[in-house]
């Protein structure tokens, strides 16, 4: 997640409207009181992103399936497109 576009300061009393505002225009809010930051206002986009992440890490198996898969990548142990199709067209007819 990126660094707030916008900061508000609490004892201003913002606008609400203006901060939902810049959450749809993809800023994140920083909400500031009695001098520190308290809370942050991001779009529901990064908030998903975000869970999604947290989802994916907290799956160790998973990670280790990623970090496989890129070793092999880096390794040159790639398959085209084509080799992929013809893999899943053959254990198709196979009933797999």
């Amino acid at each position: 997640m990126s660094e707030p576009a916008i900061t508000v300061r609490a004892e201003d009393q913002p606008s609400w409207s203006d901060v939902v505002r810049h959450a749809e225009h993809g800023d994140t809010v920083s909400v500031v009181a009695h001098g520190e930051r308290v809370a942050d206002v991001v779009p529901s986009g990064e908030l998903d992103r975000l869970r999604e992440t947290i989802e994916v890490l907290s799956n160790s198996e998973l990670v280790q399936d990623l970090r496989e898969g890129l070793a092999d990548a880096r390794a040159g142990h790639v398959f085209t497109a084509d080799q992929i199709a013809e893999d899943l067209a053959a254990r198709r007819d196979a009933g797999e």
